[in-house]
């Protein structure tokens, strides 16, 4: 099995070197992309488990992204905000646009990737019962 992948999409890459080693530290893959306009190519080739989608991007923001529609990005992963927004503007955003879920960037690191994980496991469990039921 192959190791978990996350995809940072951020229009700053550099501010989360930190928590992208504390993901390769728990054998988590980590890929960084900078633009939301390009991300529907760049899906296909890493084939994330996870995407963590900032909303603030320049020439196309994430919550643009969403109001397109979400399957442009042809995947199952969990779609999830990254932002530094509150976590109560983040909710709300999130339910509004249909995001799996958000996380705040003033979260806690082990916060941070146990939340990960979670949506990491959740995928691959569900990808396991298509799977099975595929083949059934």
């Amino acid at each position: 099995m192959r190791a978990p992948k996350v995809l940072f999409v951020d229009d700053q890459p550099e501010t989360l070197g930190g928590l992208a080693r504390l993901l390769n530290e728990e054998g988590i893959d980590v890929e960084m992309h900078n633009s939301v306009i390009t991300l529907p190519l760049v899906v296909g080739g890493i084939n994330p488990d996870v995407i963590l989608l900032d909303l603030s991007m320049p020439a196309l923001s994430g919550s643009a992204l969403f109001k397109m529609g979400r399957r442009r990005l042809r995947t199952d992963a969990p779609v999830v905000l990254f932002s530094g927004r509150s976590a109560d503007e983040l909710a709300k955003e999130a339910e509004a646009l249909g995001a799996d879920g958000f996380i705040t960037k003033s979260d806690e690191s082990l916060d941070i990737i146990s939340r990960i994980q979670s949506w990491i496991d959740q995928r691959r469990a569900v990808r396991a019962v298509t799977t099975k039921e595929a083949f059934a």
